[in-house]
């Protein structure tokens, strides 16, 4: 006889930007596991206060009567203040998954003191809270006094992982220029500006950068490579889509990371699946991710020729850059598999509402 495992009695509802990578990546493994997935977006993508404000009210109806659901939980991704912290009141059992800024950042004045005081009655309110990292853990704690459960984003080493003709040393050892790669968006607080001015003072070395992503810096950054006499060598390949990430991350000898601000570090970790080094910036949680020396090298932030300086180390020695590589993959194996970081989410959804049941 042939039998068929029920379905798992959790149903999530996930409270986020739908059309944010990451949510879907959640939402697709708990459906793998027969976990019902209930979608609710509150992104305000740069909608009218009074179009949010309506869909809140609808979402407050919804979320009302789903959490009333046995074995639901309401999972919130990316923290804000009023309007989640309205839209949750009174509902159990809420999960909160803070990602970094929605946490981190502490505005100014009355309304920047208000929105801190939302945000920590709603970690206060909600039945289990998860940060990406020790680092984030940390900041809850000491700004909220909250303690978070450490659940990292995940990497997926099926799809992320080395080229299948990687040998030691074959990843640019001195056969045509150094392949740099930047993968985040061109933004002020990931530091693309700061790898550009050390690309400058490596004209002598030849290199082919390429920067994937888009944002507010690029036209000032377009502008400045040709200052420098690089356009040639350094493209701007612009946004592209998550599925294309592994094999762009394939095609580099390192990958550079010069964040001023991160809570974590995905796409260092990405990188070192696929077992190239990363140069980054020793901030935020970047060195959980990063360790200087074995699977990396770190330099402070906001210092070009610190970043110049590393990149020409990892240049001249190919069989370092194998050496980081390799260390790197097996940390992001053993450490921040995708199925082991969803068992830890599972787990958490589970403690979650089964504590809502003895309420």
């Amino acid at each position: 006889m042939i039998t068929i495992d029920p379905p798992d009695p959790l149903t999530i509802v996930m409270v986020g930007d739908q059309l944010s990578v990451h949510i879907r990546r959640w939402s697709e493994a708990l459906a793998e596991r027969g976990i019902r997935v209930v979608p609710v977006d509150l992104a305000r993508r740069g909608r009218p206060a009074p179009m949010v404000a309506a869909e809140l009210a609808r979402a407050r109806r919804r979320l009302g009567r789903l959490s009333r659901q046995p074995g639901t939980v309401v999972a919130v991704h990316y923290l804000h203040g009023g309007f989640v912290a309205t839209a949750l009141r009174g509902l159990h059992p809420v999960v909160l998954h803070a990602w970094g800024t929605d946490v981190t950042t502490v505005r100014p004045g009355p309304l920047g003191r208000l929105r801190t005081r939302q945000l920590g009655a709603l970690l206060r309110h909600a039945d289990a809270v998860t940060a990406t990292g020790e680092f984030l853990g940390s900041v809850i704690l000491r700004r909220f006094g909250v303690r978070a459960t450490i659940v990292p984003f995940g990497i997926d080493t099926s799809l992320f992982h080395p080229g299948a003709g990687t040998t030691k040393g074959s990843a640019g050892a001195g056969e045509g220029p150094l392949r740099i790669g930047f993968v985040k968006w061109l933004e002020p607080k990931y530091g693309a500006q700061d790898l550009v001015e050390a690309l400058g003072l490596l004209a002598d070395l030849p290199f082919k950068a390429t920067l994937v992503g888009d944002g507010p810096l690029r036209e000032s950054l377009e502008t400045r490579v040709r200052e420098l006499g690089l356009a040639e060598r350094v493209q701007f390949l612009g946004r592209r889509p998550h599925s294309e990430i592994p094999e762009l991350l394939r095609g580099f000898d390192l990958l550079a990371m010069p964040s001023r601000q991160e809570a974590w570090g995905v796409a260092a970790a990405e990188a070192s699946a696929t077992a190239i080094p990363v140069v980054a910036t020793r901030i935020g949680g970047i060195p959980e991710v990063v360790i200087d020396g074995e699977t990396g090298l770190l330099v402070p932030a906001q210092d070009p020729p610190a970043l110049a300086a590393a990149i020409r180390l990892l240049a001249g020695d190919p069989d370092l850059r194998h050496r980081l590589g390799e260390a790197g993959r097996e940390r992001v194996v053993s450490l921040f598999a995708w199925q082991r970081c969803v068992d830890l989410m599972v787990d958490v959804y589970r403690d979650a509402a089964g504590s809502a049941r003895q309420r």
